[in-house]
């Protein structure tokens, strides 16, 4: 096992060092950073987070999370969230490997395979990276220096990792994000929503509905899986967004704050530079 990581660590700080001559395979993202960083606000997506050297520490709500070499970290939901690199070096950088999660595919995953636990789960846990994962995990990066091969291959080692996933201790929480009728679908449903309808008010009434819970038990059920309120959350969603549309330069910043709901300009810029610690129109003349 010593052997497997060696060489996935090997690889992802090689590709971080030469990005052009890697083929890309949609959906994995190689991370490799060589200083600790300062805390930053981040929007994780449903995503599994293979670890394989130093540590970060995440912020979600009132909860603190660290993690590190050796660890897998499934996001189950959109979560915005503070994080920081706290173990990297120029000898031992901060290495890990991002695969985006396909709901579609872990659908028909479960539906082969037996039932597991229906207890509910957090939309973001941590723990060992299992050893079955280890193998294709390494294949999946020799595929990046093949473009033909990745094309062809790379899908179903990622559903060969997925699935490797599933069957492991922690392979639950994953499961229960295509479980009609677990909390993490039940929110899950609602945070889609939300995602997709930024400019939008929203009316929790309304979203207890979409859920199927009674407004008091949304509440505390919304809270203990996102770790935030839902109005904190979709505020935060949509100042997630705004800032990904500035960067891409995609409009003025009148426009791209009522893209995202907010009816006074003023306002998106007070809760802009709460959120991020500059203002807009800063962010928009740096990435400019």
């Amino acid at each position: 096992m010593a052997g497997l990581y060696a060489e996935m660590r090997r690889r992802i700080a090689a590709a971080a060092d030469d990005p052009e001559g890697r083929a890309a395979i949609p959906g994995v993202t190689l991370h490799a950073v060589r200083t600790p960083s300062v805390p930053a606000r981040v929007l994780f997506q449903p995503t599994l987070y293979l670890v394989v050297q130093g540590a970060k520490r995440l912020m979600l709500g009132d909860r603190e999370i660290t993690y590190g070499g050796g660890e897998l970290v499934l996001m189950g939901l959109d979560l915005p969230a503070l994080v920081q690199v706290t173990r990297a070096s120029e000898d031992e950088p901060y290495l890990s490997m991002e695969i985006a999660l396909d709901r579609q595919v872990l659908a028909a995953l479960a539906a082969e395979m037996p039932s597991g636990s229906r207890d509910d789960a957090e939309a973001l846990t941590v723990g060992p990276l299992p050893a079955a994962v280890l193998e294709p995990a390494l294949r999946l990066l020799q595929l990046m220096d093949v473009p033909t091969d990745a094309r062809v291959l790379a899908d179903a080692v990622k559903r060969e990792i997925l699935y490797r996933v599933l069957s492991s201790p922690g392979g639950a929480s994953l499961t229960q994000l295509i479980q009609a009728d677990s909390l993490l679908a039940r929110i899950g449903q609602v945070t889609e929503w939300m995602r997709d309808h930024l400019e939008e008010p929203i009316r929790i009434d309304e979203l207890a509905s979409r859920a199927a819970m009674s407004v008091t038990s949304f509440h505390r059920g919304f809270k203990s899986v996102t770790g935030t309120s839902p109005g904190r959350y979709h505020k935060m969603l949509r100042l997630h967004e705004a800032r990904r549309l500035i960067v891409a330069r995609s409009d003025n910043l009148v426009r791209i704050s009522a893209a995202v709901g907010y009816v006074s300009p003023s306002q998106f810029s007070r809760d802009y530079k709460r959120e991020f610690g500059s203002a807009p129109v800063v962010d928009a003349r740096r990435f400019g």
